[in-house]
Formats: C-alpha cells, structure tokens, sequence
C-alpha cells in the first residue's frame, strides 16, 4: 500500500508500471494510471520510457530484473515485443500483438486489451454501430486490433495499407473474429482506397499519422455527413478529424480507447477494478490545455 496521505511518495518501496514506445513522452497513461493508482492507495508508480527498437528486449528484461509489475507497449513495438514474452493470452494470440506485459509467477505474460478498449468505445462515442462497414487505414499492432473489434461487432471491414500483404493477413483475421466480409486495399490504388472509404459507416486511422500534423492520403479527408471519423490518435485535433468535422461528419478521437485498454490493463497488473471516472478525468483535464 502506498504511505498514508501526505506522506512522500514514491517511496524506495514502490514499484513501476511502464509505458514502452517510440516516442513515448507525449503519453497520457501516466497521468490517468496514476491517478487511479493514487486514488485506491497503491503503492505504484507509472512512467513514460522511450524506447528505440534495437533496445526494446533488453529493457523489458531489465524491468523484470527489477521487479517491475508491468507494461504497456505502444507503437512501433505491439509485434516486437511478443519474443520476449513466456507466456501470450488467448487475446494476444489471436490479435497477434501484445499492448500489456505483467511479470508474474509464470513469467512474463502478454496480453493484449486494445480490441476489447476499441470495441467499447467506438459504441459509447457513437462512432460505430454494431453491423456497419468500416474502412481502416493501416496493418501495424494497432490496426491488428481495429480488426478484431470490427469482428466482434459484425462489421465488414476494408483494411488500407502499403502492403497488401499485411492487409490480407488483416482482413483474414477480421473473418476470424467474425465479420461478415472483409478486403484489402492496396493505398497507392487511389479509385479503390476512395470507394473504400465512401462506402463505410466508420472510417479508422491506426496509424500514427496525425501526431505532428500530417494528413491521411486523400481520400480519407473527404467524409461526409452520416460518417464518422475515428483516430486512435487522441489529443489536439488531427487533420484527418478536422476535415470530418468541417464536413459535418463525426470526428472522434482515441482518448475512449485509451481509457478502455488502460482499465483493462490495470485489473491484470493489480487485480482491482480500475476507477475509470477517475483515470477518465484526469486524462481530460490533462487535455484541456491542448484543446
């Protein structure tokens, strides 16, 4: 348990929780999992480390060296990570990518909670509805998990990407975890990637473009009303969700997601039921200067 209120913390007794990616710093999980660690009086703490690839399986070794309770594992790292990993849930062999680590008892355990924080929010934001076609920009970690959510909720599903490939490997794993239809699209076929995005109820990027203001390929700015836009990047907006906004489609960005994988991946470090008002307040007062 953490020191009674008032008293200095972390202390030389409390244990990290980590972020892994590349970058890192400009994460929102320690401001909302310490928040929730704070308020049920645990006696962790949760911190940003990035990470570049060639180090990624050496830092996560030195963490279970030191007794770390946990990870969460951001872009580019969710495929990476899986070597280092003695264990992989039944979610995390089926998504194929690992967003949650926990050292326990059977050594290190992936995990993966991004789908089932996904599927949640998209519904709670309206940005989704449970048998609509959705178009997905991306085939990394991220978009691995846009593909079994869209399953889940029986949504055909087009995957864009620059490896067709990779989109194929997608849009078989949609079907796997149960959507009626799903394709792939080659990015660089500009009359397929417009149909494809035309044709959706919701159109996803899981990508991390976005994040220093860079614009999807055209297409995917050109929504329209009865259309929703969702970024799993959070934040300022995008381009991508300013031009679904101006067009009068919806525009949602990820913070929904990152409260739902994070509350999930709180119960596997600390076996409680995550405070989500909390983690959710403090994510978005943390927002509101970037508003």
């Amino acid at each position: 348990m953490r020191p009674r209120p008032g008293a200095p913390w972390p202390t030389a007794t409390t244990r990290p929780v980590v972020l892994l990616g590349w970058p890192a710093r400009h994460s929102l999980s320690p401001v909302l999992h310490n928040a929730a660690f704070r308020e049920q009086g645990l006696d962790l703490v949760y911190l940003a480390l990035p990470v570049v690839a060639d180090d990624l399986l050496g830092v996560v070794a030195a963490l279970g060296a030191v007794g770390a309770v946990g990870a969460n594992v951001t872009v580019p790292h969710k495929l990476a990570v899986r070597a280092a990993c003695d264990v992989l849930t039944e979610e995390a062999e089926l998504i194929g990518a690992v967003n949650t680590l926990v050292w326990g008892t059977d050594g290190l355990i992936g995990d993966n909670t991004d789908a089932v924080g996904l599927a949640d929010a998209v519904l709670a934001d309206g940005a989704a509805e449970r048998g609509q076609p959705w178009t997905v920009l991306g085939t990394g970690g991220s978009a691995r998990a846009v593909a079994v959510a869209a399953g889940r909720l029986g949504c055909p599903l087009t995957v864009v990407g620059r490896r067709h490939d990779a989109a194929e490997d997608l849009a078989e794993l949609a079907r796997k975890a149960g959507a009626p239809t799903a394709s792939a699209v080659d990015v660089g076929d500009e009359e397929a990637t417009a149909a494809a995005v035309a044709g959706a109820r919701t159109v996803l990027n899981a990508t991390p473009l976005g994040m220093e203001g860079e614009v999807l390929p055209g297409s995917f700015h050109t929504l329209v009303p009865g259309q929703d836009a969702y970024d799993l990047v959070y934040g300022a907006p995008t381009p991508f969700l300013t031009a679904a906004h101006d067009a009068g489609a919806g525009a949602h960005h990820g913070l929904g997601m990152l409260v739902g994988q994070a509350a999930a991946s709180y119960r596997r470090w600390t076996g409680q039921d995550a405070p989500v008002a909390v983690m959710s307040a403090a994510a978005t007062a943390a927002l509101i200067p970037h508003a």
